[in-house]
């Protein structure tokens, strides 16, 4: 998880707001943190095991889209997985579906590509999970676009019958 994060601080960039790069260099020099941090919006930062379980939570929604042959929003998937989905950050987000994905041989599409296709405040998101993956992906919105749609095509072809 260590690992992870570091990747995602490195992807993130200047993205990142300065609270937030703060919160993981934090929890990066002390990682037996308390469970949960209020940020200065009143959101509780999610504990890591908090994170996993939404993880597997998404994963397998994404899972079922999959092989329903849809495409999904953040919030539908909100409001379908109830309480194992809370309230998140965009960073959260991202980290959520860099564990979905963790596990996606590099040769398969990425499952979050689901979402990225069908959320559109979750596009952009989509290069840093890839990024945090080792994958790449276009630069240009043009390009990403095209990508997505290729990926949620295979995802659906690849799950269609699973």
């Amino acid at each position: 998880m260590r690992r992870d994060l570091t990747a995602a601080l490195e992807t993130a960039g200047d993205k990142l707001p300065p609270s937030e790069r703060r919160k993981a260099q934090a929890w990066l020099a002390h990682p037996a943190q308390p469970a949960a941090i209020a940020t200065s919006f009143g959101h509780t930062a999610l504990a890591p095991d908090r994170l996993r379980a939404a993880a597997t939570a998404v994963r397998g929604a994404l899972k079922k889209a999959a092989r329903e042959q849809e495409t999904t929003t953040w919030s539908t998937l909100q409001r379908k997985l109830g309480s194992a989905l809370p309230r998140t950050t965009v960073a959260e987000r991202v980290f959520i579906l860099t564990l979905v994905d963790e596990q996606t041989p590099k040769d398969q599409p990425l499952l979050s590509s689901l979402v990225a296709a069908g959320d559109r405040s979750l596009t952009g998101a989509y290069r840093e999970v890839a990024a945090a993956l080792g994958l790449e992906v276009p630069v240009d919105d043009e390009g990403l676009r095209d990508v997505l749609e290729a990926d949620v095509e295979e995802v659906h072809q690849r799950w269609r019958t699973q």
